[in-house]
């Protein structure tokens, strides 16, 4: 069976990412040049409901790429923005959060989550 073609992001879209990213990966920091380039990476799939819309777009490293979780939601998608693309490694976000396993990391990073969302929530109210 033939696999569908992914849907790809417009050229506009790819210059606004490189911007956006100083043309480097999006969670290393590597940076890329006329013979090193970035993968347009979607952070929700179109096979989950994503789009190609500048905020559902990443740019990474092969490297990165490949590490990068698959997003279901939008749930997961403040995730992969607060967590994915903020530390290089579970070492670099154990020592950010000063803690010394995965269960604490994942336990503090949810609660770090949680409150920066409910601050974006309460200033998107207070707008109106």
């Amino acid at each position: 069976m033939k696999r569908k073609k992914r849907p790809e992001f417009s050229n506009v879209t790819k210059r606004i990412i490189i911007e956006r990213s100083g043309n480097k990966c999006e969670r290393c920091g590597i940076d890329f040049n006329d013979s090193f380039k970035g993968v347009f990476h979607h952070i929700i799939p179109a096979c989950f409901g994503g789009d190609n819309h500048i905020d559902n777009c990443s740019l990474l490293c092969d490297d990165c790429h490949k590490k990068a979780p698959n997003i279901k939601n939008i749930d997961e998608k403040i995730i992969y923005t607060d967590y994915f693309l903020r530390f290089s490694s579970i070492k670099e976000a154990m020592n950010y959060y000063k803690v010394d396993n995965r269960f604490d990391l994942y336990v503090t990073a949810a609660l770090d989550l949680k409150n920066k969302h409910l601050e974006r929530l309460k200033k998107d109210s207070e707008k109106y």
